[in-house]
């Protein structure tokens, strides 16, 4: 099981990152069914490249949501697991709305998904960037 097809089970740190891959692996194969009924866009370099990007996105997200987990299964120090909980937030987040701008662009329609509007990405960024360059820690877990 990885971090693509393990279950979600809500109240867990990274809820909210597996959740936010799920939606954008989801999208991204509805995305990639409708172009392929398009049979003439499908040789198109900029959609072929525009999957190449989303398909990259997810599989990072993906990446740093195993990274994060395998920090807290091991009870790492509670500042770096902060921080790799907050970079798997940031990097599903960001994977899920560059699907979402994607499937805009080529289908010219656009999934409606839960937004984050309580949980500013831009902090993510700040409590990441402010650890590393600064030795900042963080409260807690994110």
């Amino acid at each position: 099981m990885n971090a693509l097809t393990q279950p979600i089970v809500a109240g867990q740190p990274l809820a909210k990152s597996q959740h936010d891959l799920h939606n954008a692996r989801s999208l991204l194969d509805a995305t990639l069914r409708f172009v392929r009924q398009q049979s003439k866009t499908t040789d198109d370099p900029f959609v072929i490249s525009r999957f190449g990007d989303v398909h990259i996105r997810i599989e990072v997200a993906a990446a740093l949501l195993e990274r994060a987990q395998e920090f807290l299964n091991r009870h790492e120090d509670d500042s770096e697991i902060s921080v790799a909980i907050a970079e798997s937030h940031l990097a599903s987040a960001q994977a899920l709305s560059t699907v979402s701008d994607a499937e805009f662009e080529l289908t010219g329609q656009r999934t409606v998904l839960q937004g984050s509007l309580h949980d500013p990405l831009r902090w993510k960024l700040h409590l990441i960037g402010n650890f590393r360059l600064n030795g900042i820690r963080p409260v807690k877990f994110e």
